[in-house]
């Protein structure tokens, strides 16, 4: 915590030297507040392997489920995503959870599940849950210059 005016989620040191997320108190608390009522991944995560491995029409697929490019291999691309579930993250200096994403291609319609740690990404999609906004067509996009910590921002850009 600095100067006990701000929260930083979940320590205040990252083992690589960036500094960590911190946020004002009261936008922890807001975020918290649209985290409520987003279902945990808990134990479905076979599913969601079994489920992906099921889809597979290629060899060259069978290890999707444990690639960890998560959100950034859907960059770009026209997406609907369906519903979302959260699980804890151990991601030193970053939000406490993540997201597991349940979409599919809007051209194609062939189904995927991904994750996604991106600060303003779980913020725009714990707002959709809190607004019902489920499903959600988007375009999950990053930044062209990184950030002061070498990172790519990303967000997700609605269309209709």
């Amino acid at each position: 915590m600095a100067n006990g005016s701000n929260r930083a989620l979940p320590v205040p040191v990252r083992d690589d030297d960036q500094a960590p997320i911190i946020l004002r108190p009261e936008l922890a608390a807001a975020l918290d507040l649209m985290m409520d009522g987003i279902p945990d991944a808990g134990g479905d995560a076979f599913e969601s392997i079994i489920g992906s491995l099921v889809a597979v029409t290629d060899a060259a697929d069978l290890d999707a489920p444990w690639r960890t490019a998560g959100l950034k291999a859907l960059v770009n691309q026209p997406i609907v995503i369906h519903a979302i579930r959260k699980a804890p993250s151990t991601y030193v200096g970053g939000l406490p959870f993540f997201l597991l994403i349940d979409g599919a291609y809007q051209a194609t319609g062939e189904v995927f599940t991904v994750t996604t740690g991106a600060v303003s990404v779980v913020a725009q999609l714990a707002k959709a849950w809190q607004l019902r906004a489920f499903p959600l067509r988007c375009i999950p996009r990053e930044a062209i210059k990184p950030s002061a910590s070498g990172n790519f921002p990303m967000h997700l850009e609605m269309v209709p």
